[in-house]
């Protein structure tokens, strides 16, 4: 008796849930039509906030472009032949005491 009434619930439980479910496609297709409109108008709205973000990325890559220039031409100073020389040590390491 109680496996047929648990299984009765799960069924009353997977009804609601299809119903709910069903009514919920039914919504979303009858507005997906008009959900177009608004973000149109969203994108056309937003457009003028982004001249200002354009021209501020333009002046940081006017700003940006000649320090990066002079960092790639100077190079760094740990580089070249006597960097690599440099870079072979012996090192000994101190006995582990227990």
């Amino acid at each position: 008796m109680n496996a047929e009434s648990t299984a009765r619930r799960r069924a009353e439980v997977t009804d609601e849930i299809s119903k709910w479910t069903v009514g919920a496609g039914i919504i979303t297709v009858a507005l997906f039509p008009l959900a177009i409109p608004i973000v149109v108008l969203t994108a056309v709205a937003l457009v003028p906030l982004l001249v200002p973000l354009a021209a501020l990325g333009l002046l940081a890559g006017v700003i940006a472009a000649p320090v990066l220039l002079v960092r790639r031409l100077r190079g760094r100073p740990g580089s070249g032949p006597a960097a690599e020389e440099e870079m072979l040590v012996d090192v000994e390491l101190a006995p582990l005491h227990r």
